[in-house]
């Protein structure tokens, strides 16, 4: 226990100085106009340093919940106490950030001398020992008050700064590392929570800044973080910005499809041979989604915006197909189309010459609701990845505020216009088939293996934009079933996701439990709340999964939510707990 003690005091004593350390650093930074974007990394580190202690609880319980954490992690909680002194060393060493280009430019007379580090090594446990960290901590607060006094000046045009700042990067992946699993869950996920509160100048400066990260760090899961964040935050300007250009528009004519290639029954998308491009000669399969009501004033631009939105890079994580550009066929059937890029191998790889029928079944998808219909049920590991796919996307869909208002028509009230937005429903949720495709044998009865460990989120044919003629179901929210035109909330989305998440854990379909007289709508959401609350899906699925459906199903008591971001996070974290 009295070793347990030591530990915590350590840690409390050193957090406050390596938040002064980051302080400190930064304002000599900012003093260079040509290190801004050094700044903005620096002051990213520091929050991130920040997050972590805040993983600890407020500040009046941060210390009791990391002392629980030391009673049960001894060897962790020391561990996190030599990272905090190596941090600290490196914040107060003087004589040492002369390697990173801090030279002392004029000092102000002080009573306080310059304290040296050197003898502060921190590789053994003795190192630890409440006395040297004492002894440490008061030589690194005298240089505190020294380097206040000190004017730095940086030489080589700040070559070094980012060397410090590589430093300081590797030191938060460590302490990254240590947490209670949940705490640390809801850390990353809770990463993009606030880009949707970002605009303009703030979002091309942090683009800058995590480019810049992912390019210079050592590690590769590191450095794929970082260039994940360099997508959303792309995506988020793009999202309000608008991507630059004009989609490629193809003709009828460019695509082969029959009623075979229908990705459901109801027609709304279909898979489709798109012959000669990029290039005459070079064909692929494609996947076309079907946007009804094209003629809608203001819808087609709309329709081209998220063309070009939805081709703009974005985290594999996002669960998202890319977009060739659009499909009109407005004079024939009256319809616009998504031109979508399926997975690699199921696009390209064609046999040449093409054979009868140009696409093999083998190339077309499965929904999750097929899948739900046509199979006895799937491994609970299985379910648990789909599901925690699942709400990644949406959660990141909401982190870049993946949505836009489209003009509304004219006969519609001003404050009614919807946004156009993915449908969160079991049809829109595509499995393509795994691995190489041979349609060699197309006229032979075809065995697909379909990847569940890749499910992609579509439907963007009958979202909210249609506008008119809208069927709604039960995978909408009540208030939207009562009233199609009602302003879009994020929180709808969020209690379709918990119908999908409800199927998923009983492995059958909402209708099918509904029945076929399902009431009046507030009856049909009853039903589904009960389904939720039943004793028997924790044992099912267990408490984990079956309270992140709950709560996301009690959303359809609800007509707004203080927080959608944070909510994402919460469930995501939470079902990241889940293994079976």
């Amino acid at each position: 226990m009295a070793e347990v003690a030591n530990i915590v005091a350590g840690v409390f004593q050193l957090i406050p100085l390596c938040n002064a350390g980051f302080v400190l650093i930064k304002d000599v930074v900012q003093l260079e106009q040509k290190l801004s974007e050094q700044r903005i990394r620096i002051q990213n580190h520091q929050n991130n340093f920040w997050s972590w202690c805040e993983i600890w609880g407020p500040s009046e319980t941060r210390e009791r919940k990391f002392k629980h954490y030391a009673q049960d992690n001894p060897v962790s909680a020391k561990a996190v106490l030599r990272q905090l002194a190596l941090n600290s060393r490196l914040f107060f060493d003087i004589k040492g950030l002369d390697r990173y280009g801090f030279e002392i430019k004029k000092l102000i007379p002080t009573d306080h001398r310059i304290q040296h580090l050197d003898d502060f090594h921190f590789e053994t446990n003795a190192d630890l020992d409440p006395q040297n960290i004492n002894r440490f901590e008061a030589k690194c607060n005298t240089n505190l008050l020294v380097m206040r006094r000190i004017q730095f000046s940086l030489v080589s045009g700040g070559k070094g700064v980012d060397e410090l700042i590589a430093r300081f990067r590797e030191f938060n992946e460590v302490l990254w590392g240590y947490g209670q699993p949940l705490e640390l869950a809801r850390l990353n996920k809770g990463i993009y929570d606030n880009l949707n509160q970002l605009t303009g100048d703030q979002l091309n400066k942090l683009l800058a800044a995590y480019t810049r990260e992912s390019e210079t760090s050592r590690d590769s899961v590191s450095a794929g973080n970082y260039r994940s964040l360099a997508k959303m935050i792309n995506l988020r300007a793009h999202a309000i910005q608008g991507a630059p250009g004009r989609p490629h528009v193809f003709g009828a004519s460019s695509f082969h499809m029959t009623d075979n290639y229908r990705v459901d029954s109801r027609g709304t998308s279909t898979m489709a041979l798109l012959y000669d491009y990029p290039k005459k000669g070079d064909h692929r399969v494609a996947l076309i989604e079907w946007v009804q009501n094209a003629q809608v004033s203001g819808k087609r631009r709309e329709i081209e915006k998220l063309a070009l939105l939805l081709n703009v890079p974005k985290p594999d994580e996002m669960s998202m197909l890319d977009s060739y550009g659009i499909l009109d066929d407005l004079q024939r059937t009256n319809r616009l189309g998504f031109v979508l890029k399926p997975p690699i191998n199921i696009r390209t790889n064609l046999p040449q010459p093409l054979p009868p029928g140009a696409i093999s079944e083998r190339r077309m998808p499965i929904n999750l609701r097929q899948l739900i219909k046509t199979r006895d049920g799937l491994d609970l590991g299985v379910r648990f990845d789909i599901a925690k796919k699942l709400v990644d996307a949406v959660h990141m869909m909401h982190a870049v505020d993946w949505a836009h208002k489209y003009v509304a028509p004219s006969h519609f009230k001003p404050d009614t216009a919807n946004r156009l937005h993915r449908n969160i429903r079991p049809n829109n949720i595509l499995f393509f088939p795994l691995g190489s495709i041979g349609d060699e044998s197309s006229t032979q009865a075809a065995h697909r293996v379909f990847d569940l460990s890749s499910p992609f989120i579509a439907g963007y044919s009958n979202g909210a934009a249609s506008g008119i003629n809208l069927k709604l179901d039960y995978y909408e929210h009540p208030a939207r079933r009562n009233d199609p035109q009602i302003a879009y909330r994020r929180l709808y989305d969020l209690y379709s996701l918990g119908c999908v998440l409800l199927e998923l854990a009983l492995w059958t379909t909402i209708d099918k439990q509904i029945e076929h007289d399902p009431g009046s709508r507030e009856a049909s959401y009853k039903v589904i709340r009960a389904l939720s609350l039943k004793p028997t899906l924790d044992r099912m699925v267990g408490k984990i999964f079956a309270d992140v459906i709950r709560d996301c199903i009690a959303l359809g008591e609800k007509s707004s939510l203080d927080n959608p971001a944070k909510f994402g996070t919460d469930i995501a974290s939470r079902l990241a707990q889940c293994v079976a």
